[in-house]
């Protein structure tokens, strides 16, 4: 599912079928087309961006429509300007009304437009915030370009997980079947080091092509990685030339590692490892 499709299907036409009406606040003009692009028979979209007396009146005969109407289900407002917060602020709007009795978007952090992309692909997470991190505002073709869509098949069936995380995790603590079907084959293996590279930042400089000699590895990295992002201050010197997560991959990182400690069935590898 592409982020504009996440976007409508996940996140605005719930909200649009809970309460019959969502004002959508979009000051950076992203999500624009993406509601335009929801106007159905039963949906009934108010773009607010070229007249704004006109839209006012139009928002208005809508709402009185949604009452008396049994085929119009829901209205969607949209107001190409930051979301009022304030008592004073919401005065002065003459669209917060439709946000006060229906729904509104965004609606707190977890609607920012990166934690958006953040749900929409959450096994590209590190190269998301790469992204962000160089262009708070990215297109929908690139966040849509993660990936390309391949993922990784020989990965996920002889493992049995379908997430990069949980891909990442089976590696780290196979179970005996999932090392015996590693054994079978080296298929996988090509996968695992475009895995490593694109989730957590690791290029594998090992040669081998057993699960002991990659796992070694991706358990050095982790490891060292956690230690580094725990850090009260700056890596010294003599340690900033060893290879380790980059920021963007920190949420994972340390995912995986409280993970491995919480998990009774893989609390004792854990400290072993470390």
């Amino acid at each position: 599912m592409n982020i504009k499709c996440f976007i409508q299907d996940q996140i605005l036409l719930p909200r649009l079928k809970k309460s019959g009406v969502l004002a959508v606040y979009d000051p950076d003009h992203l999500y624009h087309e993406l509601c335009l692009d929801m106007a159905t028979e039963k949906i009934r979209v108010i773009d607010t961006s070229e007249s704004s007396i006109e839209s006012r009146e139009e928002s208005l005969k809508t709402l009185r429509s949604l009452g008396n109407s049994k085929e119009l289900e829901g209205m969607l407002v949209y107001v190409p300007a930051k979301a009022p917060l304030s008592d004073e602020e919401k005065q002065v709007d003459p669209f917060s009304i439709y946000s006060a009795c229906g729904s509104v978007f965004p609606d707190g952090a977890g609607d920012e437009y990166m934690h958006l992309c953040l749900k929409a692909k959450p096994d590209h997470s590190t190269e998301i915030r790469r992204i962000f991190k160089e262009n708070p505002l990215p297109t929908f073709a690139v966040i849509d370009a993660l990936g390309g869509g391949s993922g990784w098949p020989n990965l996920q069936v002889i493992l049995g997980v379908e997430s990069a995380r949980d891909i990442l995790f089976a590696l780290l603590v196979p179970s005996d079947r999932q090392k015996d079907s590693l054994k079978e084959n080296e298929t996988w293996v090509s996968e695992a080091k475009e895995l490593f590279d694109t989730c957590i930042g690791l290029k594998l400089i090992t040669r081998g092509k057993t699960w002991s000699s990659i796992g070694d590895e991706l358990w050095r990295f982790l490891l060292y990685s956690e230690f580094v992002f725990d850090l009260p201050e700056s890596l010294p010197d003599s340690l900033s030339n060893v290879p380790r997560a980059p920021e963007e991959a920190k949420h994972l990182v340390e995912d995986l590692c409280d993970r491995l400690r919480n998990d009774r069935r893989t609390q004792s590898v854990y400290i072993d490892r470390a």
